[in-house]
Order: C-alpha cells, then sequence, then structure tokens
C-alpha cells in the first residue's frame, strides 16, 4: 500500500502490483483524473451512487506517473495537480479505493482488452465499469466504451456510461484547463476545476 498517502487520507490506495484485499461488489472508474475538475466529479458521483446502491464500493483506477509525461516527454504537456492533491480531491468526492498503475512504456503496450479482463475484472473482480465521455484505453488508445461493453459482457460486467459535462457552453475537460492556466486565465480555470488551484 502507497504510505505516504495513508499519513493524511482515508481513502485506501493500492499498487497495481499489490495482492488487493477482496473489494465488495467493486464498481470500477478508470482515469488519469489530473484536476479532479467539474467533469471528472460528474463521473465519479455516478461511481459513488452506483457503488452504494448495489452495496458495493468505488474503485478508482489511475496512473503514476501521468501518461502523457511518459508517452510525450518532448511536449509542453503538464501536470494541474500533484499526485498528492489529486488523491485528497478523489477522496473529497467520496471514493472508497484508488489503484495506482505505474505507467511505463511498457504498460502502455498492454491491449485495452488485455486491461479490461486481468487488470479491471479478473484483479479487481469489477461488477460494473463507469466510463466517461470519448473514453479511450489500451495500446494507441484503441479500446472505446462500445469494444468496452463488448469485452465486459463476456464476463457479466456491465458499462455505464456518464454525458460530457458541460459548463457555459464550454466542455469540461483538463486541456482546456491547461489551455486557461497557460493563458494566466486562472479564473476560468478554476471555474472549470469547481475548486482553487
Amino acid at each position: 500500500m502507497l504510505i505516504f498517502a495513508l499519513k493524511f487520507l482515508k481513502v485506501r490506495v493500492f499498487n497495481s502490483s499489490e495482492k488487493f484485499p477482496a473489494f465488495e461488489n467493486p464498481v470500477v472508474t478508470v482515469g488519469a483524473f489530473d484536476g479532479v475538475h467539474r467533469g471528472h466529479a460528474k463521473i465519479l458521483a455516478q461511481l459513488v451512487a452506483t457503488a452504494k446502491r448495489i452495496g458495493g464500493e468505488s474503485v478508482l483506477v489511475t496512473f503514476n506517473p501521468h501518461p502523457q509525461t511518459v508517452l510525450h516527454p518532448e511536449s509542453d504537456f503538464f501536470l494541474i495537480n500533484n499526485f498528492e492533491k489529486n488523491l485528497s480531491l478523489l477522496e473529497a468526492n467520496g471514493v472508497d479505493n484508488v489503484v495506482v498503475i505505474p505507467f511505463t512504456k511498457e504498460f502502455a503496450n498492454v491491449s485495452y482488452d488485455r486491461f479490461l479482463k486481468d487488470i479491471l475484472i479478473e484483479k479487481i473482480g469489477a461488477k460494473i465499469i463507469v466510463m466517461g465521455p470519448n473514453h479511450s484505453f489500451g495500446k494507441n488508445g484503441e479500446g472505446n466504451i462500445e469494444k468496452a461493453i463488448v469485452v465486459a459482457g463476456r464476463y457479466g460486467v456491465s458499462i455505464e456510461t456518464i454525458s460530457e459535462f458541460v459548463l457555459s457552453d464550454s466542455k469540461v475537460r483538463s486541456s482546456q484547463i491547461r489551455r486557461f492556466i497557460t493563458a494566466g486565465e486562472i479564473e476560468k480555470a478554476e471555474e472549470l476545476l469547481g475548486h482553487p488551484l
């Protein structure tokens, strides 16, 4: 378990290489969740509500370091929050468990179907997977909602989808928040975040 996180958080944090406890009817979502913005909050609300509805636990699978820093180290990409702040915001949104996958170039080559089957379904035991809009995952981002429904269905796992969060005609995305930060438009960035930087 990631001890540094446990010093100040109640949310349980696990490294993906660990043997997990038997999660109770786990409802799972996946993503980098950098910034934990209003769009993320909508996904997390659904995650937590669904877990409560079936008497289960919410499990968020994320990556550290952020995939963009590994796949495109030469880019001008930057993190909105450090990892510890993201964890505290995930806890504030009611998430029970966070599974952290160390993101490497080797892991980037894992196919979407293997990721779903080996990690989400077999290792974590997902009963329901909650996915946000435009979600892509697996090698070259080849996995999407439609493909996930097919793969998960083979194992009796259902997929719940969330529509995109729009605020003042703007789609709330981490990339847009980074653009506002770069332009010095901090108030606009914080409006999309739903919390101070």
